[in-house]
């Protein structure tokens, strides 16, 4: 028979399996360049209209990357068709140049929490996020995630 304490062991296990993600998906760039014209879509059918939401930006760029930031619009229609759209910044870089985000190799991954809150409506929801420099082409990105925990 299992003891009180390897049961709860195995439970706190289980539970760290489940890491809250309702949506996760990542949009990757030909050549680690994102253009102008390259539109990362996202879609996601929602029934829980109650629960609060975090949004979150996950940019992987190369240790290359020559700026401290990059700037995106975040586009998104509900199932009723109504759309929404912001600029957002993700900071990826301090004054120093030092990385903000995890470095792995000539990898870094950037998060930003840009939302917190619950869908309004059920049904499906399309996120489409562009490049919103003056660039025509911000070179070393590697993708852009959406994560809905």
């Amino acid at each position: 028979m299992l003891s009180l304490s390897t049961v709860l062991v195995l439970l706190a296990f289980l539970q760290s399996c489940n890491d809250g993600a309702i949506y996760d998906s990542v949009h990757s760039f030909d050549e680690k360049s994102w253009g102008k014209q390259d539109t990362a879509v996202f879609k996601l059918d929602v029934q829980d209209t109650l629960s609060n939401r975090d949004f979150i930006l996950t940019l992987r760029t190369t240790t290359e990357y020559l700026y401290n930031n990059l700037w995106v619009y975040i586009m998104v229609t509900a199932p009723d068709g109504t759309t929404s759209k912001a600029a957002q910044m993700i900071p990826l870089a301090r004054p120093d140049g030092s990385w903000t985000g995890r470095v792995s190799g000539t990898l870094v991954e950037s998060r930003l929490r840009f939302d917190s809150k619950p869908f309004p409506i059920k049904g499906e929801y399309i996120f489409k996020i562009t490049n919103a420099t003056q660039q025509e082409e911000i070179p070393y990105v590697m993708d852009i995630g959406l994560r809905i925990e």
